[in-house]
Formats: C-alpha cells, sequence, structure tokens
C-alpha cells in the first residue's frame, strides 16, 4: 500500500499474563510514531498475539511475521507460554538478525522483576537472557519504566533509520 511512509514492523512477544507489559509497549510505540517518527515519513508498526492461544494454532503465520519484522521486543517475566513456544520465536529473531538477507535489525529483551520467584527454572530462563551479550537487555519494574524504556529504544532506532535517509523515498520498505 502506497502511503508515503517508509515502514518497520516490531513484533512484540509477550508470553504469559502480559497484557499490560505488551500494552505498554504499544502506547511506547505509537507515541513515538506521532512525535518522532511520522513527522519524518517513518512509521513503527507493532505487531504481536493478543492471546497465547494463538500461537499454537497460527505458528506458521506468527513464525512469517517475525521473519518480516525489522526489530523484535521480547517481553519477559516467569513464562514462555505454550509449549515455549514464545521462546522459539525468540529464537528465530535472534536467527532473522543474525542472516542479512532479513529485515531484522535488532532484538531487545525487557526482563519485568520478579524478586520473589523462586521456581529454578524460571530463574534459568532469566539468567540465560539477562546475560545474553547479543541482544539489549532492560530490566524493569513497571509498566510505566517498560513504556519509558521502549519510548527511548524506538525514538534510538527512529533516529538511526532518519540518518540512514529512510522516510525520503516514496516506496515504503517492510
Amino acid at each position: 500500500m502506497a502511503h508515503g511512509f517508509d515502514d518497520y514492523r516490531v513484533f512484540i512477544s509477550a508470553p504469559g499474563d502480559m497484557d499490560r507489559d505488551r500494552q505498554a509497549s504499544y502506547d511506547a510505540i505509537s507515541r513515538v510514531d506521532g512525535e518522532v517518527a511520522m513527522p519524518a515519513k517513518i512509521l513503527l508498526i507493532p505487531l504481536g498475539l493478543r492471546e497465547n492461544s494463538q500461537i499454537e494454532g497460527n505458528r506458521g503465520i506468527v513464525s512469517d511475521n517475525v521473519r518480516w519484522a525489522s526489530y523484535f521486543i521480547q517481553l519477559f517475566e516467569d513464562d514462555w507460554g505454550p509449549r515455549e513456544l514464545f521462546r522459539k520465536l525468540f529464537l528465530l529473531a535472534i536467527e532473522c538478525r543474525d542472516d542479512a538477507q532479513m529485515p531484522m535489525r535488532e532484538v531487545v529483551v525487557c526482563l519485568k522483576s520478579a524478586p520473589n520467584e523462586s521456581d529454578e527454572r524460571v530463574l534459568g530462563w532469566r539468567k540465560e537472557l539477562g546475560e545474553r551479550a547479543d541482544v539489549r537487555v532492560i530490566e524493569y519494574e513497571g509498566q510505566e519504566e517498560l513504556q519509558a524504556r521502549i519510548e527511548e529504544v524506538c525514538a534510538g532506532w527512529t533516529h538511526e533509520l532518519i540518518a540512514a535517509g529512510a522516510g525520503k523515498s516514496s516506496t515504503p520498505e517492510s
């Protein structure tokens, strides 16, 4: 669809009961779009799943959406969703980012504080995510902090896109 904007998909992976965090991420992207991206003819398009069950019934389509995304944000507290399929999406995003033929530019992990967590398996996942050197890791307490941090990240992406000449062409990029 020709609309005069260069568009970049941002896949938000939010397993478990992280609806408010997912919404805070969407709100952050919307704010950056309105204040920074759209005036420069750039559009960040957030996408993801609203319910965990959608990943099981539409796994191929969901994976394709990750493959077509330019950015990937992984929210995590204590759950990888049904059959750990959100973990597989995260690993797919890393694979796409590392493939120069794919549009993926960056993968970000947002770890929600879980000071009372005692499940060894969950603690292991959290440690693994927090120690990854190949992704940007953001630790946060609540939705307001998450939204502010995602706004910073998305504004940074937008400024990088502007510096690279995005928004100047008449043909959108995805």
